[in-house]
């Protein structure tokens, strides 16, 4: 008898998972408007021609982020972005952390990590007003226990130095590869992400450094990808930041095990498909599925 019941016990108990797995395999998160694709870029260094890619990406509404060693105003001002421009030149992108020194994380001390990582975060402070909450690694130089020390200092994604052009997301926006820098054919790929129908949320995310436009006179490379991909009803143009703490939120969310609600643990708005259906959740609520 007591076996039986186990038995049923038992039997129940998986029915419920089950339930509980499909409920969670009809829900599809996707970016605001329930679009799917993503499009940023991610510049280093404040180099003077910021102000000419600026003015591109305005022209066709794109965003990007803006990595910037804050030291560096200071102390290598030659051909540098000024400190009085950095909140009008970026306004409606983001100014991110790039080490304060654009020292190589890796190979310091983590204690010296720790140092060169708050310089940073009180710097963009005190300039902009604003925590930042984004990284790139200067150099692409990291490791575990870098990644450790930015995480523990509220720095939420970090870009590396690679190239990943299946535009998935990072599992580990710590660890995020861009999908290509700028000379990579990024208009063969921007063809491919335009006509990719994909089911699940994706990004393009294109790196570079300003200063490599003039120095190889090809300010057209940059021109004639945003004028390619400006535009589109099916992309959400973001700043990194923007990309990876929607993202997060979503992760976030849970779906409760009876698979009854989701409940948005977050000061965000999230947009999901539910069984086809466009469906919204607002800010720290719940949505009965």
């Amino acid at each position: 008898m007591l076996n039986k019941i186990i038995i049923t016990f038992t039997a129940i108990f998986c029915l419920l998972i089950c339930h509980a797995n499909n409920i969670k395999n009809n829900v599809v998160f996707a970016y605001p408007d329930w679009k799917l694709k993503a499009l940023s870029f991610s510049y280093d260094d404040a180099h003077i021609a910021d102000r000419q890619l600026v003015a591109i990406f305005n022209k066709y509404n794109m965003k990007a982020t803006f990595h910037i060693p804050h030291a560096w105003l200071t102390t290598k001002p030659e051909n540098r972005i000024t400190e009085a421009e950095i909140n009008t030149l970026y306004k409606g992108h983001e100014v991110a952390g790039h080490g304060a020194n654009h020292l190589p994380l890796k190979k310091l001390k983590k204690s010296e990590v720790d140092a060169e990582i708050k310089a940073d975060i009180d710097g963009w402070k005190k300039i902009t007003g604003k925590t930042i909450i984004g990284y790139a690694y200067p150099g692409g130089s990291y490791s575990q226990n870098v990644i450790s020390v930015l995480k523990n200092n509220g720095i939420i994604y970090s870009r590396i130095v690679g190239r990943d052009t299946t535009f998935s997301l990072p599992e580990n926006f710590l660890i995020w590869t861009p999908t290509s820098h700028h000379t990579g054919n990024i208009s063969k790929l921007g063809e491919k992400y335009l006509n990719l129908k994909p089911e699940k949320m994706t990004v393009m995310l294109v790196w570079g450094h300003s200063y490599e436009f003039p120095r190889k006179n090809n300010w057209h490379v940059i021109e004639d990808f945003c004028r390619q991909m400006c535009g589109k009803d099916d992309i959400f143009y973001a700043t990194m930041e923007d990309i990876a703490s929607y993202v997060i939120a979503c992760r976030n969310a849970v779906i409760a095990n009876d698979g009854k609600t989701l409940k948005n643990n977050s000061d965000k708005r999230l947009y999901f498909f539910y069984k086809g259906k466009k469906i919204t959740v607002e800010k720290n609520s719940e949505y009965i599925l």
